[in-house]
């Protein structure tokens, strides 16, 4: 006989387990009340599979605001997503609810990435974060210092420029190339040391720095499926080989740093901080303990991943562009000859007197815009904004290069012509574009924007002043402002694409 009573416990039970499954299912394609609007997303994978095609993901972005208006919301798994796309509605979030708006979402990989939210990009908003920043943006300016950038820059061109010299009409890649300058910069200021053109350690460095860029750009699985971080997925174990590595590279130096340290003699960004931390605990402070061994190395690594980068980036955009736009570059050596002349090194007190050379560097940011999502926020209270609820937690991004190729902002914003950011006199206003927003906005705001820009001024005029880029003959017809790639939410021409270079003139 059939135990009817217990048949029907079973079958209530289970009539129970998928009612709420079909209920859970139904949640999760669900929008918070009030939220902004947007696209219709799918039971567990949300609107994942928006992006699951062979269509640049700035294109879908772009699409989405075309359809869902200047502010939408989008649900990668579970998570929820708003995505601001006009200067109005980015400057009410970010500068009229600034600290509403300052947190950073907890993702798997960062947490990973950060041993635990110890750097400064990815550490939420508190009084961690306000302690580290401010001790890294004290040794940034530092180095922003006249005289300090210019010898950091000028002690390492010589070795790019020797490189070029040799090219001869052999077409090659530039970007690591001219990059290794950059590289060399950032390594003199936060380890003081230069290494050797092409010096395997050098090359370590850049291969972990793009390797993990790559890696965590587009984050893992459980960074949308929290569950599966219990879960040891291919990817997982080899994003934790690359991450290994690259801690194996600045706890390396740390340690060589912490050996030899001489407070009488501080030369860079870990000495630095290797010495506030000894102050701290001298003088018993409280504050001594916001500042552990594993933040000092966090904070270095930030300082250099965010500084070698995105400015490699902009160098190869550049070298994309002016082979591109010959016209551009014959304008840009001719300010740089009629200004510096051909017997000096550049200088920032020429900044301001080379007002194309400088145009020119504003239109490769806002083309280029190589972080054309920068790095999310995320809400630290439940806030309203441009009239939709926002909810605690939710994840804010903004869309650099929506603003940046704005039709309704920008005359032909898919035309590279520097000439937007000068006025009717050839000059550059006093205030530029509003929608030109290239190191972000806020509390959150880049840390080392100045340090940035200057050097790249300094790199970009030298380089610029000194030789010519041209198109590899044969492929004159090929655009090199459209071979473009997107590795790891980074916007940049292909790695392998390639130049020639010739010397403008003989130079000692």
């Amino acid at each position: 006989m059939v135990d009817t009573e217990a048949y029907l416990n079973v079958t209530t039970i289970l009539v129970g387990l998928v009612t709420l499954a079909v209920i859970a299912l139904y949640m999760s394609t669900q929008r918070p009340a009030g939220a902004p609007p947007g696209p219709t997303a799918f039971p567990i994978l949300g609107n994942i599979t928006t992006f699951m095609t062979n269509t640049p993901v700035f294109d879908v972005f772009s699409d989405l605001r075309q359809k869902y208006g200047t502010i939408f919301s989008l649900k990668f798994a579970s998570r929820n997503v708003v995505v601001l796309n006009t200067i109005e509605v980015i400057r009410e979030a970010m500068v009229n609810q600034a600290v509403e708006f300052a947190g950073r979402p907890r993702i798997q990989s960062m947490e990973l990435f950060t041993e635990g939210y110890k750097d400064i990009v990815f550490t939420d908003y508190g009084p961690q974060w306000k302690f580290q920043r401010k001790l890294a943006h004290s040794a940034v300016r530092r180095f922003t210092r006249k005289e300090e950038l210019e010898k950091l820059v000028f002690a390492v061109t010589p070795k790019v420029g020797k490189i070029l010299d040799e090219q001869g009409d052999k077409p090659f890649a530039p970007k690591y190339t001219i990059g290794q300058a950059v590289y060399n910069i950032l390594a003199t200021m936060c380890f003081g040391k230069q290494y050797k053109t092409n010096d395997p350690d050098l090359m370590a460095f850049i291969t972990a720095n793009t390797e993990a860029t790559e890696a965590f750009g587009n984050g893992l699985p459980s960074d949308f499926f929290p569950i599966l971080k219990y879960v040891k997925l291919p990817i997982d174990r080899r994003v934790n080989k690359l991450v290994q590595a690259f801690f194996k590279l600045f706890y390396s130096e740390f340690e060589k740093h912490r050996e030899n340290f001489d407070p009488e003699n501080v030369k860079d960004f870990f000495d630095t901080l290797i010495l506030t931390q000894k102050e701290a605990i001298a003088a018993g402070e409280e504050e001594a303990k916001l500042l552990t061994d594993t933040h000092i190395v966090q904070t270095v690594m930030d300082l250099f991943g965010a500084g070698t980068e995105t400015t490699t980036l902009s160098l190869h955009w550049a070298v994309a562009a002016l082979a591109e736009n010959p016209k551009i570059q014959e304008r840009i050596a001719q300010e740089i000859d009629d200004v510096i002349g051909r017997d000096r090194l550049p200088s920032l007190d020429d900044k301001g007197n080379l007002p194309y050379v400088e145009a020119t560097l504003l239109e490769i940011l806002r083309f280029g815009s190589v972080a054309p999502l920068g790095v999310p926020h995320s809400t630290l209270v439940d806030t309203t904004l441009n009239g939709y609820k926002i909810k605690k937690g939710t994840m804010v991004m903004i869309n650099h290069i929506g603003l940046h190729f704005d039709p309704e902002k920008w005359d032909q914003p898919e035309q590279f012509k520097p000439e937007r950011f000068l006025n009717e006199n050839g000059q550059l206003p006093d205030k530029l574009p509003e929608n030109f927003l290239p190191f972000g906005l806020g509390r959150r705001v880049c840390l080392g924007e100045d340090f940035a820009k200057k050097e790249l001024f300094l790199i970009f005029t030298w380089l610029f002043g000194r030789y010519t880029f041209y198109k590899v003959p044969g492929k004159e017809e090929e655009s090199l402002m459209k071979l473009t790639t997107v590795s790891g939410f980074v916007h940049q021409p292909l790695d392998g694409m390639e130049v020639c270079v010739k010397k403008r003139y003989e130079f000692e």
